[in-house]
């Protein structure tokens, strides 16, 4: 819970902020990978468990199905795949699964998160600034009324800013250097 409150963080600046936003809308993507993936691994624990095999390991569809997960994070055994060698309809499924899953799904995640990315980002920055401005405004309501009032008049807004020698200038300007660019 303290670290979701460590988001709230990101408000130091605009590009941590934008990039926290397009993570979270990035996140949609992954969600479809995980799509696709259940999708193909209930359809490869299917075709798996209809096959005529022996092996321990794809004994029904959830323990099929659990062991492609497994093979798809990397987490299966090496000691296993020596054992489908004694399965060559078996071993073949699972190497047509590893090259759909493994091969095509994780590179069409990277394409969608990459493009996800792009698209979202530069709408992420403005989409910042306004979520930086809420955090301040919400803020505003913990600082005590009399250091707000010294500040205020340290900032000294009603004396007139003179912008060149004689010009009486306009109340309530910053006189200091101008960042040029952007």
């Amino acid at each position: 819970l303290y670290f979701l409150l460590l988001t709230d963080l990101s408000v130091i600046s605009t590009r941590v902020s934008a990039y926290a936003l397009v993570c979270g809308m990035v996140l949609a993507e992954v969600g479809l990978f995980l799509f696709g993936l259940t999708f193909f691994v209930l359809a490869f624990a299917c075709a798996i468990c209809s096959l005529e095999q022996t092996s321990g390991d794809f004994q029904g569809i959830p323990m099929s199905g659990l062991n492609l997960y497994k093979m798809t994070f990397s987490m299966y055994s090496g000691s296993h795949y020596d054992l489908l060698d004694d399965h060559p309809a078996l071993l073949i499924g699972i190497l047509v699964f590893t090259l759909v899953a493994v091969v095509f799904l994780t590179n069409l995640l990277i394409a969608q998160l990459t493009c996800a990315y792009q698209v979202c980002y530069q709408d992420m920055l403005g989409f910042a600034r306004l979520s930086r401005g809420k955090i301040v405004a919400e803020t505003m309501h913990s600082v005590p009324k009399a250091r707000w009032s010294r500040f205020i008049e340290r900032l000294r807004l009603d004396e007139r800013v003179e912008f060149g020698e004689g010009d009486i200038g306009l109340a309530g300007g910053d006189l200091g250097p101008v960042a040029a660019g952007r």
